[in-house]
């Protein structure tokens, strides 16, 4: 993760293919992570590495990975660890939180339907 772009791995698909065979490479852009305010976005704020995202497939970016979108409420961090190791929980949807330490880490936060 760097302040403009998120590489990823891709483990798993929609439409019943399921968890892949091979990963594949993905690529999620600052312009991408959400709707609105584009220019706001700070990729380390809306994901880390470890995170377990949902995310659509925008394109096939190069030859090596596809371009990857989080916009929309129910795409974003559905996973996500603390520091102390625990498995965060969704507060916002810009936030989790560790239930060890009670801290909040921000995250561009997946709606999930329940």
């Amino acid at each position: 993760i760097n302040p403009r772009v998120a590489n990823v791995e891709i483990v798993c698909a929609a439409d019943g293919l399921g968890v892949l065979q091979d990963s594949c490479s993905g690529v999620i852009r600052k312009e991408d992570v959400r709707q609105f305010d584009k220019d706001a976005v700070e990729m380390f704020r809306s994901m880390r590495p470890g995170d377990v995202l949902k995310a659509r497939i925008l394109s096939l970016g190069d030859a090596r990975s596809y371009y990857l979108s989080t916009a929309e409420n129910e795409l974003g961090v559905i996973f996500a660890t603390s520091v102390v190791g625990e498995t965060m929980v969704p507060v916002s949807f810009e936030a989790m939180q560790c239930p060890a330490s009670m801290t909040k880490e921000f995250r561009k936060v997946a709606r999930i339907q329940g």
